[in-house]
């Protein structure tokens, strides 16, 4: 085992060597290949090799032909990696092998994904295996920023008359201490997304020399928006499917009081909406839409007053509030203070998916079979991933890649000294291969 775990470790390392940070430099992306291509030799040999977006693209794919091809399985993950900044304890794109772990941008967000998945095909083909169905390797190369790389993937999958029966993306994990008083590691499955919404407020004025100010000047009536929105709840907490499903799964993993309230949460509702908001930013995201203020911009020099003044905001929609009807209270409000409102990329929450389906089930047992001493629980993710395009054309899309993950590596995405544990990725390949193994 601790042969594997070295030989899993360095191989892991050549895929976060490469630095291929989204929308800078395609070259790495086509380096990034050349090193798939020598560490998954079987994969390239047995599986047709895809690039669904053509030249311009370097989003890719592979198919391996199965017994059947009446329910595909597609298996996701992103190439693409997020800049690395910040006081690093190793360099980002060493790809460091200390302390049992590999450290380096992207090692949980998520090559780790692209590892365990493309590894997992590649010792099934070298032990011989024949998968009972069609199985997809379906890798965008900018889901960091949205891009069309995941478009490309389902629009070829399309073309081609393939219906997946399920995908499976990053997402969740298998987190310790997902929730305040666990007593076990839980497997946290992706069961849908928020909604998505950037929002420009713009305040406007003549302009004029910083010596002699008027009142209410455009930064003056953005900071009072703010202040209000900070101040107030402006957007109705409630409890949804996805929330109570996730709250009454992670009850079996609590003890006291907490486990009980979590284990009768519909009877508790009105007391779990009243509160969990006020304890916790975690409270507040998984019971409501949430609204936090990201950027400014105002006028080129420090003693000229802007005659447009700008904040932007990001909205995560909780699932069933309408994203119109949010923006239209918005608007509302930032009127009072005589402030514009722009809404610029927005999406809906996803579909939910169906937790009493046969296919979320087996997902859910294998995390059991392969991990006895963890939990397992739905999860309403927060932010976003290229699953919610897949799920378009699939009626399963669920977001888990049972890895372990510590708090302190959770905090590390997109954030310095992003690092894995070796023994996850172990535990990862072994979660996929058995995963493959009974998927019919």
């Amino acid at each position: 085992m601790a042969d594997k775990a070295q030989a899993y470790a360095e191989s892991f390392a050549k895929l976060v060597r490469v630095p291929t940070v989204t929308g800078v430099d395609r070259k790495s992306f086509a380096a990034f290949r050349k090193v798939l291509a020598e560490e998954f030799p079987h994969v390239y040999s047995a599986c047709e090799v895809i690039m669904p977006g053509g030249e311009g693209s370097d989003a890719l794919m592979f198919r391996w032909k199965g017994k059947s091809s009446s329910r595909p399985l597609v298996l996701m993950a992103h190439q693409d990696v997020v800049p690395a900044e910040g006081d690093w304890k190793y360099p980002p794109f060493s790809a460091t092998v200390a302390d049992g772990k590999v450290w380096g941008r992207g090692a949980m967000d998520c090559k780790n994904t692209l590892f365990c998945t493309i590894k997992s095909v590649d010792e099934l083909i070298a032990e011989g295996f024949t998968p009972e169905q069609d199985v997809y390797l379906s890798y965008s190369d900018n889901e960091e920023t949205s891009g069309g790389g995941a478009a490309y993937c389902r629009d070829w999958l399309v073309s081609h008359g393939v219906k997946p029966a399920v995908a499976v993306d990053e997402g969740g994990a298998i987190v310790e201490k997902a929730f305040p008083g666990m007593t076990k590691p839980f497997a946290m499955i992706g069961i849908i997304e928020k909604g998505y919404c950037d929002v420009k407020f713009v305040a406007r004025s003549k302009g004029g020399h910083s010596s002699s100010p008027p009142k209410n000047t455009p930064f003056a009536r953005l900071a009072a928006f703010v202040h209000y929105c900070e101040t107030h709840t402006v957007f109705k907490p409630r409890m949804t499917p996805a929330a109570l499903a996730m709250l009454k799964g992670l009850s079996s993993g609590l003890t006291g009081a907490l486990a009980f309230v979590t284990k009768h949460a519909d009877f508790f509702k009105p007391l779990i909406v009243k509160v969990l908001p006020k304890l916790t930013p975690f409270g507040a995201a998984l019971l409501g839409t949430t609204m936090t203020f990201t950027m400014a911009q105002g006028s080129a020099a420090p003693n000229v007053i802007p005659q447009e003044a700008s904040m932007t905001a990001n909205l995560r929609f909780a699932p069933g509030d309408d994203s119109k009807l949010c923006i239209e209270k918005l608007r509302r409000l930032a009127a009072r203070y005589d402030i514009e409102t722009h809404p610029m990329e927005c999406r809906e929450a996803s579909p939910m998916v169906d937790m009493d389906s046969a296919d979320y089930k087996y997902f859910a047992d294998t995390v059991a079979k392969v991990f006895p001493d963890c939990g397992a629980a739905p999860y309403l993710i927060f932010g976003g991933t290229d699953c919610r395009t897949m799920q378009t054309i699939t009626p399963c899309a669920i977001r888990c890649t049972p890895c372990r993950l510590s708090p302190e590596q959770l905090a590390s995405m997109h954030a310095a000294n992003e690092n894995i544990d070796i023994s996850s990725l172990v535990g990862g390949v072994n979660f996929f291969k058995t995963y493959i193994k009974g998927y019919k």
